[in-house]
């Protein structure tokens, strides 16, 4: 794990992120706030069920892009989304995305052509910091990779990743 990745873990200790039994009584998206669904088969193999197994870490953004990584709660791997050319509260269709899937063998396997679906870009709160205003965003949306993701070693498989479905929390500053 790279050090922006462990600055930005922070996610993972809130209590608003994994569990949130809350988000779902009122209705609100079966992810929670931190959650994702997505199977891995081919090459390798890897789900997310979108129940409690997975930790997130996200980075500020600041004119556009999102990216968030899902980690394994179990240590199974993990899964990364860099969501281009979204901007603060956008939401919409057709953003190309990078996924990073690493799996319990700590393989690596990626592909720069996916699709994102942007459906939930939602203000919950804007704070001031020693860093500038903070503006925290529930962000939700699904996607698909229309080839297979590519192994980083060679002696591995290619992977495919049926359609995936996220949702995290996002800041956004200036």
């Amino acid at each position: 794990m790279s050090y922006r990745w462990i600055v930005l873990v922070w996610c993972c200790l809130l209590p608003a992120c994994g569990s949130d039994d809350d988000h779902r009584a009122a209705g609100s998206d079966a992810l929670g706030s931190c959650g994702v669904e997505a199977q891995l088969s081919g090459g390798s193999s890897l789900r997310f069920t979108g129940n409690d197994d997975a930790a997130c870490a996200t980075q500020h953004s600041f004119d556009s892009g999102l990216e968030v990584m899902f980690v394994g709660v179990s240590a199974d791997g993990s899964l990364e989304l860099q969501i281009a050319d979204v901007t603060e509260g956008e939401t919409g269709a057709d953003f190309t995305t990078r996924v990073i899937v690493v799996d319990a063998a700590n393989e690596r396997f990626q592909a720069n052509d996916c699709l994102t679906s942007v459906s939930e870009h939602d203000l919950l709160e804007t704070e001031t910091s020693n860093i500038g205003e903070l503006r925290h965003y529930q962000v939700g949306g699904e996607g698909s990779c229309p080839s297979p993701l590519t192994p980083l070693n060679a002696e591995v498989g290619e992977a495919a990743l049926g359609s995936f479905a996220f949702r995290a929390q996002f800041t956004w500053r200036d």
